[in-house]
């Protein structure tokens, strides 16, 4: 299993929300050292976290990488499917370092928080339908596979129905275990849809507690929370035996998802009211009835402390647990 360089957030952000940061802060040598010390087997870097972009730079990380019996991905911005060119270049790079897989995210933000029109969202939705059928021909003419993730945008459906339209070999997904209950959906519905498409994973546990607008949601350690891990990880090697599995295990304070205010509604479908019912007997029902862990109150070495704790956690559980 690799650790993804998001399960280190607290040390590029001191506890700040990770959509408002740069992996920067912790560059490619210092995620290494980290994944060593945590003993993965492998690195998800942020294309950001490389210090220069030169053969010599890329050569030098690839024989460190190698040296310590790791294997690489890269997570890439959606910027780089945006022109043949600019794939051409990340490709080169992703090449270089012994890359032949790549996730990346096609929305920064939460969709129910990022789009002020229903209008809005569809224009999303369709230029990427366009740009991905544009981009595909060129994907397929480079020995790398693209996973683009579940991250609080499509649904499980909505991300599968994209990836059979393209029906490339070259392009699947990064499946997240735990991104889709912001737009209530169970963590195995999620995985059972997109498992024939995966490409890499964000591997993950969740926890929930009701609030007053709908619920707050938590990454936890894994084997804390509500995701049936060794199903999900069944799931996934029945359908795509290479699969990867890389942990995300980001260390934060709740966020919130409104789903009973009008607002949430705007760019999101309402569900059936039997999905919707099933959601909340399934999902919520298995509410904390103690408060969500929270970071944002303690000094920055107790941060990093907690993130330590939660990574070693859930390694160690992912190792003795779910063999990965």
């Amino acid at each position: 299993m690799c650790l993804a360089y998001t399960s280190f957030a607290v040390r590029m952000l001191q506890g700040r929300d990770i959509l408002k940061s740069t992996a920067q802060a912790l560059p490619a040598s210092g995620l290494a050292d980290l994944c060593e010390r945590f003993w993965a087997g492998g690195m998800q870097l942020d294309l950001s976290q490389l210090e220069s972009h030169e053969p010599a730079y890329l050569k030098a990380l690839r024989d460190r990488v190698e040296g310590a019996g790791l294997w690489l991905e890269l997570s890439v911005p959606f910027r780089y499917l945006e022109s043949p060119e600019a794939y051409a270049e990340m490709a080169t790079m992703a090449s270089a370092l012994g890359v032949d897989r790549i996730r990346v995210a096609l929305l920064y933000g939460r969709r129910y928080e990022s789009f002020d029109t229903r209008e809005a969202w569809t224009a999303f939705d369709e230029k990427w339908r366009r740009q991905l059928a544009a981009i595909k021909p060129v994907i397929e003419r480079h020995p790398i596979r693209v996973g683009i993730e579940n991250h609080k945008d499509f649904t499980a459906g909505e991300l599968a129905e994209l990836l059979r339209r393209l029906d490339s070999p070259q392009i699947g997904a990064t499946v997240d275990f735990g991104n889709n209950v912001s737009l209530l959906e169970a963590p195995l519905d999620t995985i059972r849809t997109l498992a024939p498409f995966a490409v890499t994973t964000h591997v993950k546990d969740m926890a929930v507690r009701r609030s007053d607008g709908g619920f707050e949601l938590s990454e936890v350690p894994l084997g804390r929370g509500l995701v049936p891990l060794a199903d999900a990880v069944r799931l996934l090697r029945e359908a795509r035996p290479d699969v990867r599995f890389c942990l995300e295990m980001i260390t934060r304070d709740p966020l919130p998802v409104p789903y009973r205010t009008d607002r949430y509604w705007i760019a999101v479908d309402r569900p059936a009211a039997a999905d919707l019912t099933r959601f909340e007997r399934d999902v919520l029902g298995r509410s904390w009835a103690d408060p969500l862990p929270r970071i944002s109150h303690l000094d920055p070495e107790a941060q990093i402390a907690a993130e330590d704790d939660n990574v070693r956690t859930s390694v160690d559980y992912a190792k003795n647990v779910l063999d990965l």
